[in-house]
């Protein structure tokens, strides 16, 4: 069974096989092209201490378990099921003498929760442990717990290019760490960015079709997504010769069609492969000694609102780049070109946003709870995602009843973790065995349909997302030529086996494919809106269908898939819902309650009773009998809380309250007077407002309110005192004039009175103070305004002493000249105040 290469790996065969009988967890860097996936794991199946034990050698891409497992079996000469076998979801190849198997790391979630003691297992082999997928991160955090816990005989090894060593010695510090020299070949890197406004797929064509004309070797391209390949694809096969085969490679080809891309070529024919990120790792493409490097990728990131996961394009890591330019000298020295910038390269991350940071947590967590903790901290994870992140994803689980107040598994619960689907269409389809069979064979089929993308392309899909229209063609699908169909028709048939059903997709009334969707996405059973094609859904998010659509007509639908327009989400997938239907679906849901709306048209209270699912209304009709006080001032609270405090009549005397109070809080802080301004005053409406408008029936009986006083009901009597006396109202001057005070955000309040009226006073007025009440205050200066006998402002003071003995002969000269009749004396320190004029003044 030894075979043995010429691959740099070999120069620690004999350290890494003593190593790993020695030590039970394992870590090897080793560079792309090493041998590390394709030459180490047949070395596995020699050690004795492996022996009469299975392997488990996990891979994070689909396409490289099957062609590592026909690899490693052909250097045996065997078949693929024999001593190397494969398994995937709806696919694989295993015997009873299978010891070394290929899977994916969903596939060991599955088996550790089967066998939470891998008995028969020795060795756990998680390959290119960099991608740190969710689905990766959990199955080495149960592994490891597995090891730590239960088999502390148990091996884990980790394998990479791009490893953190630092960091991963640090999570796993009884981990013995070794590296493999560098690759076999040189790889030159070189770079070519786009030279000014021109778009990155035009600047890779044009190099592509330079590298056709003068490269003679096979050339790997690798770009974002599959739409960037057919564009590529379609222009370069135009320019096709003869002797070069040009080969597209990602996730949603036929098995045969990618190893037709990674196959060698006929002796003097060279091939052009565009691949997404797929062909980063693990795989070997022959006669590949040119890498053309976009540096750009697809990641799915889940958004919350669309509660789906969406691709979006970013730029790869350091090490994503690094992985790529590996590709080109697995079998020969190799060129590797990047079309961005050295600049570009280097300002980029060392190693990508984790997975767990971005990806949807309810798989995840359903797996956590069948393992039996109610957090994710409870699990040796690498990572954790964010606090409000992980307690989200688990209401969302207790919606569906999949986990209870404690985040255990319901009875619910257990039968839907062990449903090979997502937890909403696992939801879906228990909910679905209440109403028949055909019903649960048809939640199956909306399941499988769901996990794939939209089998509705371009304009169809724009103009249609009624996903009826989709289980229509498949229904009436009867070739196997379209892989995309057989994968969903596959997946049906394989959860209707899980239920314990005989699928037959010809039988299938789709009449509740609406409810089975509201099973699934309960959030987003929606309701028509006054303008065409708008919905609100139950948790209140707004959705739009496109007018030219014929669902856009419905009143109730549920949305199965949206996408992030400008403004809203636009609906992409979902189904008519009846109101009969919604009633039946979510009786504990439903509320009914007597509700109060202004009508802003007659400016009057109308009462009704309304029926409503979270946010959207599913009937009201007007209510006869009087409303209570108490739900009228609920509407008149929630009114105000909409339209802001404008909506009040606010009086002058209601805002110079507000001011007086306000100047307290700011400049007197010791009499420790609540806080009043309006985010307060809205918080407190229930205090200071609703207690006083449950019999106000329209807005001419609210206007008409007094608002002062309903503000004061915020302070005790004593805390009244303290506003009154130590920001009062007027100032009382010498002659008895009460002189009202102006409070503002200014420190000195202000008050204005004639000259006359404060001759013989010395001492300038002051606020903010209170006879008992923190005497040690000095108070605050009020701003005195002195007016002309006409009211007309002639000076601004703070200081009368200073005045009296200053500028006040300047005034005097002036005032003698314009006002003769009126008193002006030449001592007003020693004059008398007056509000008269010099003729009725006794000397």
């Amino acid at each position: 069974m030894s075979v043995t290469t010429s691959l740099p790996i070999e120069a620690i065969k004999q350290q890494f096989c003593q190593t790993l009988d020695e030590q039970n967890t394992l870590i090897l860097s080793a560079p792309p092209g090493a041998g590390k996936s394709t030459c180490l794991p047949l070395w596995l199946l020699t050690l004795p201490s492996l022996a009469n034990k299975k392997i488990y050698l996990l891979q994070p891409r689909r396409l490289a378990v099957k062609n590592i497992a026909v690899f490693l079996a052909k250097q045996l000469d065997e078949n693929v099921g024999e001593t190397i076998g494969y398994r995937l979801r709806n696919d694989s190849k295993t015997s009873a003498k299978t010891r070394l198997e290929v899977i994916t790391e969903g596939i060991l979630t599955q088996i550790i929760q089967k066998d939470a003691e891998l008995l028969d297992t020795s060795l756990v082999v998680f390959d290119e442990f960099h991608e740190r997928s969710l689905q990766g991160d959990l199955a080495f955090a149960l592994t490891r717990e597995v090891q730590t816990e239960l088999r502390d005989d148990l091996k884990i090894l980790l394998m990479s290019a791009t490893l953190d060593i630092e960091y991963l010695s640090q999570a796993l510090p009884d981990a013995h760490i070794l590296k493999s020299e560098g690759r076999s070949y040189p790889i030159e890197v070189s770079y070519q960015a786009p030279k000014g406004h021109q778009r990155w797929r035009e600047h890779a064509l044009t190099v592509i079709k330079d590298k056709m004309l003068d490269h003679h070797g096979s050339i790997l391209v690798f770009l974002p997504g599959v739409a960037d390949i057919h564009f590529l694809l379609e222009r370069l096969m135009a320019q096709q010769t003869e002797g070069v085969k040009i080969c597209p490679l990602f996730g949603e080809l036929t098995l045969k069609d990618q190893q037709q891309a990674i196959a060698p070529c006929e002796n003097g024919h060279r091939k052009i492969v565009l691949a997404t990120n797929i062909a980063e790792t693990s795989l070997t493409i022959d006669g590949i000694d040119l890498v053309i490097d976009c540096g750009l990728e697809k990641v799915a990131v889940f958004d919350s609102a669309s509660l789906m996961n969406k691709l979006m394009q970013k730029q790869i890591s350091k090490a994503s780049a690094v992985q790529r330019a590996g590709r080109a000298g697995r079998l020969m020295p190799g060129h590797c070109i990047r079309l961005y910038g050295k600049d570009d390269f280097e300002r980029r991350p060392l190693h990508s946003v984790n997975d767990i940071q971005q990806a949807d947590l309810l798989p995840t967590l359903i797996e956590a709870a069948r393992w039996g903790v109610s957090a994710l901290a409870e699990l040796p994870l690498l990572e954790l995602p964010s606090k409000i992140k992980e307690q989200q994803a688990w209401q969302e689980l207790q919606s569906l009843a999949i986990v209870d107040d404690k985040y255990l598994l319901t009875k619910h619960g257990e039968k839907a973790a062990n449903l090979p689907c997502h937890p909403r269409f696992a939801h879906m389809i228990l909910m679905a065995q209440h109403l028949g069979q055909n019903i649960t064979l048809l939640a199956c089929l909306i399941a499988a349909l769901l996990e794939e993308r939209d089998v509705f392309k371009g304009e169809q899909a724009k103009f249609d997302c009624d996903l009826v229209h989709r289980l229509q063609l498949l229904i009436q699908h009867r070739s196997n030529k379209n892989p995309v169909l057989e994968r969903i028709l596959l997946q049906a048939n394989r959860l209707a086996q899980n239920v314990q059903l005989r699928f037959n997709v010809h039988s299938l009334d789709l009449s509740k494919t609406g409810l089975l969707i509201a099973y699934a996405y309960p959030e987003r059973v929606a309701k028509a809106r006054i303008n065409h094609g708008d919905y609100i859904c139950v948790n209140g998010k707004g959705a739009s269908v496109n007018e030219q659509d014929a669902l856009a007509n419905e009143d109730f639908i549920v949305i199965a898939q949206t996408s992030q327009g400008d403004n809203q989400l636009s609906v992409r997938l979902a189904s008519q819902i009846s109101l009969v239907e919604i009633t039946e679906a979510f009786p504990a849901q439903i509320k009914q309650q007597d509700i109060a709306k202004f009508d802003s048209k007659s400016g009057r209270i109308i009462a009704k009773r309304q029926t409503t699912l979270g946010a959207i209304i599913l009937s009201e009709q007007p209510l006869k009998q009087e409303v209570t006080a108490e739900t009228i001032s609920t509407m008149w609270c929630e009114l105000v809380m909409k339209k802001g405090l404008l909506f009040l009549s606010w009086q002058a005397k209601d805002l110079a309250l507000k001011a007086r109070w306000q100047w307290l809080n700011q400049y007197c802080p010791e009499y420790n007077l609540s806080i009043i301004d309006d985010d307060v005053l809205l918080a407190k409406l229930t205090t200071w407002f609703a207690p006083f408008v449950g019999e106000i029936k329209n807005k001419a009986q609210l206007d008409k309110l007094d608002l002062s006083k309903m503000l004061l009901s915020l302070l005790n009597y004593q805390e009244q005192k303290i506003l009154s006396q130590a920001a009062p109202t007027v100032y009382v001057g010498p002659t008895g004039r009460h002189c009202p005070i102006s409070y503002s955000q200014d420190k000195s309040p202000k008050v204005s009175l004639p000259m006359q009226e404060l001759y013989g006073l010395i001492q300038t007025p002051i606020v903010g103070v209170m006879e008992g009440v923190f005497e040690q205050n000095q108070g605050v200066p009020l701003l005195l305004e002195l007016l002309s006998p006409a009211q007309r402002p002639i000076q601004v003071t703070q200081d009368l002493v200073k005045f009296w003995s200053g500028s006040y002969q300047a005034v005097q000269k002036d005032m003698k000249s314009r006002y003769p009749r009126h008193y002006w004396p030449d001592d007003p320190v020693n004059a008398k105040a007056t509000n008269k004029m010099k003729r009725h003044i006794k000397e």
